[in-house]
């Protein structure tokens, strides 16, 4: 009876000194506590605003967070060589190195690293917006994306030594380099170059400046010369565009132009009707000049 009662007793003493250890356990952890203003800080997030002076980083310890952004600021963003704050866009995933202010209420931005890998997409330009600095690519795997730019995108086209975005065109071949941001390519640079064809057939006339072509399937294209338009005709070391006439077959090597038409650099011409040129006496037994026989 007595171990019975000493065990009964030693099980209301654990209960006792168990039962705050469960009642702690069952509170809710405390928020952590507010950074103190001045401190440095490293915050990961997502933007979700962007204004004239900052943006809300949306993270997952403090919330929503206010970034500021000062003159000393600097920006790394995928493809971009040089960027501020008008090359990120709202659904990008940064990272944020500064310091508190506003007794921690607020993140001053030192360095705002924009997460994510450098991508590279080859296409054909179907559509471009100069204004609204957007255009449409069609990629080598037949996805057709939109990409946006910004005044610190760089441009490049092969041959234009100082190019603009209107030197772009639809049909154009290029290559963009940058992130993607909800769905949309923000570029950091772009390469491109204009497409060259040759154009092979008769010529069918002339209009001003430009030459009526039907190509060998059939197809009637027109293709604008200009003053740096060069034109060979067999016996016309110094040919012009008069010297062309209709009926010649010729060979143009064109370049394309940004509002879809083609430009010639050269013109080789041949009428069917010019005689074959000169290949000097006739060879044959019999004729031509005697052998000159070794004495």
């Amino acid at each position: 009876m007595r171990r019975r009662w000493i065990g009964l007793i030693a099980l209301t003493v654990l209960a006792i000194l168990l039962a705050p250890v469960g009642a702690a356990g069952a509170q809710e952890p405390t928020p952590p506590s507010t950074p103190a203003p001045t401190r440095p800080a490293t915050v990961r997030g997502t933007l979700m605003a962007i204004g004239a002076s900052g943006f809300t980083l949306q993270t997952e310890r403090w919330g929503d967070l206010e970034v500021r952004i000062t003159e000393g600021t600097r920006f790394r963003v995928p493809g971009f060589v040089r960027a501020d704050l008008s090359d990120v866009r709202v659904g990008d995933s940064a990272t944020v190195h500064g310091r508190w202010i506003e007794e921690g209420r607020a993140l001053e931005a030192h360095w705002v690293i924009v997460r994510g890998p450098t991508q590279v997409r080859h296409g054909t330009i179907q559509g471009i917006d100069v204004s609204a600095r957007r255009m449409e690519v069609k990629t080598r795997a037949g996805e057709v994306i939109p990409v946006e730019w910004t005044e610190h995108t760089r441009l490049h086209v092969t041959g234009v030594l100082s190019p603009t975005w209107s030197d772009l065109g639809a049909g154009y071949p290029v290559t963009v380099i940058g992130h993607f941001v909800q769905g949309t390519f923000l570029a950091g640079r772009v390469v491109s170059h204009r497409p060259r064809h040759l154009f092979q057939g008769t010529l069918q006339g002339i209009e001003g400046t430009t030459l009526i072509i039907q190509t060998r399937s059939g197809e009637t294209v027109s293709v604008r010369t200009d003053e740096h338009t060069r034109i060979r005709i067999p016996g016309h070391p110094n040919a012009t565009l008069g010297d062309l006439h209709a009926g010649d077959t010729v060979a143009v090597w064109a370049v394309g132009q940004p509002d879809g038409s083609w430009l010639a650099r050269l013109v080789v011409a041949r009428s069917p009707r010019a005689p074959k040129s000169a290949q000097g006496p006739e060879k044959g037994p019999g004729k031509g000049p005697a052998p000159t026989r070794r004495p």
